[in-house]
């Protein structure tokens, strides 16, 4: 019993540090040290536990279910640089080989992560970014109207 208690609290610690996005257009309110990350990801079929990590770790942005289609999802997080690491396609498991595809979130500011584009190709997990403004622009403004009047136009990801 006493395990089960201890192992019970290890996962609420770990899944403490991971972020889930925000539900759609409600207020957004940013600590100083936080932006609001913009992810935007176009998947072929649906995917789950999508993940970003925070460079020099620290904070992990999870998408628990991407449907297959274009999707945004926005994240109130620390300033920082955050990187693709995994997602999970049927009963898959993938994590980023290589260079992953990262972007910058600026405090005070809604940084667009690029359109990410995860694939499995010749057995091995790739992501595409695609800087896509515009598009990005439409969807926010789809979606979260309240928080595309709110933040002016993102800066793109380096």
């Amino acid at each position: 019993m006493r395990q089960l208690a201890a192992i019970s609290c290890l996962v609420s610690l770990l899944s403490a540090c991971a972020e889930a996005p925000l539900a759609q257009d409600q207020p957004v309110t940013l600590a100083r040290d936080q932006g609001l990350a913009a992810v935007m990801l176009d998947t072929l079929d649906p995917l789950t536990q999508v993940t970003f990590e925070q460079l020099g770790g620290g904070r992990k942005l999870v998408v628990a279910q991407v449907p297959a289609g274009i999707n945004i999802y926005l994240f109130p997080t620390r300033a920082g640089r955050y990187c693709m690491t995994h997602f999970h396609f049927a009963s898959f498991d993938f994590t980023t080989q290589g260079e992953p595809e990262c972007f910058q979130v600026s405090a005070g500011q809604l940084s667009y992560s690029g359109t990410l584009a995860p694939r499995v190709e010749a057995g091995r997990p790739v992501t595409h970014q695609v800087m896509d403004s515009q598009g990005f622009r439409v969807l926010l403004g789809e979606h979260y109207p309240s928080v595309a009047r709110e933040f002016p136009p993102p800066h793109a990801a380096e």
